[in-house]
């Protein structure tokens, strides 16, 4: 009886044996899949940063060339791009007291959001910055950020204006030359056009036009002030450098920038 029993035993050991070292191996399985899935996001999150700084770049660089236009070659497996209309703007007041004029441009966002694995510990800025109001040339109007809300996300957006005092320049007035302060105002209307979806993708970026405008008359320490869902800021004149004793001649530009998707092959 007893032999019997140990003769049971030996092939009970075996199933026991092969029963652990299945729930090993697949517990091996599942973790090294979570960390093949977990490195495959991070990547696929570091290309999204990437591609938005491309985009950026390629905007910068057809801004002042009407109908130019550029475009980035990327995939998204763990990842997809989202284009964000929402349907808040970004205004821009002229207030010169007796006189003022405004003008608004949507506020559209490109945005990825990363997968489960990905996270962001501390928000910012990778280029660009808050401010609604940016007061120098070298000041990006893109803004690309990486920041946690509900998961891990990139976005850029272009809401915020460039207002630049270039100076005191001699202008002729009709009957005799007159000095003028001269100041520069920047605006990037961003839109979408025709948005496809796939793993492998042509993001083109397309300067549509771009809309000038000169208000030569302005008196005294007039202030200019930005309105978007983020607040608003306010510089006057005098703090953009300017002489208010002399009379301003304001140069407006305002760039329509499309970006559509197209499916690669």
């Amino acid at each position: 009886m007893k032999e019997k029993n140990r003769a049971l035993s030996i092939p009970l050991s075996t199933i026991i044996l092969a029963s652990v070292l299945i729930i090993i191996v697949g517990v091996a399985s599942f973790a090294a899949n979570n960390a093949v899935n977990a490195q495959l996001e991070e990547t696929q999150f570091e290309q999204a940063k990437n591609v938005m700084l491309a985009i950026d770049g390629i905007v910068k660089k057809v801004l002042f060339a009407r109908q130019s236009s550029g475009y980035v070659k990327s995939s998204f497996w763990k990842t997809t791009p989202q284009f964000i209309r929402t349907g808040e703007n970004l205004t821009l007041i002229i207030d010169a007291g007796t006189a003022n004029w405004t003008y608004q441009i949507p506020v559209n966002i490109i945005k990825v959001k990363g997968g489960p694995h990905v996270g962001v510990t501390v928000s910012k800025n990778i280029i660009g910055n808050d401010s609604l109001l940016l007061t120098d040339m070298s000041s990006s109007i893109g803004r690309v950020s990486i920041y946690q809300s509900d998961g891990a996300w990139v976005s850029l957006d272009y809401s915020r204006v460039r207002c630049v005092y270039t100076g005191i320049w001699e202008y002729f007035n009709g009957s005799d030359y007159e000095s003028f302060n001269v100041v520069e105002i920047t605006m990037i209307n961003l839109t979408f056009g025709t948005v496809e979806t796939g793993t492998q993708v042509f993001i083109m970026i397309r300067n549509l036009g771009v809309n000038s405008k000169s208000i030569t008359d302005v008196s005294g320490n007039f202030e200019v002030k930005v309105v978007g869902p983020e607040g608003e800021e306010v510089k006057s004149l005098e703090e953009l450098g300017g002489d208010p004793s002399k009379r301003t001649i304001i140069n407006l530009v305002f760039v329509n920038v499309e970006v559509s998707v197209m499916r690669s092959g």
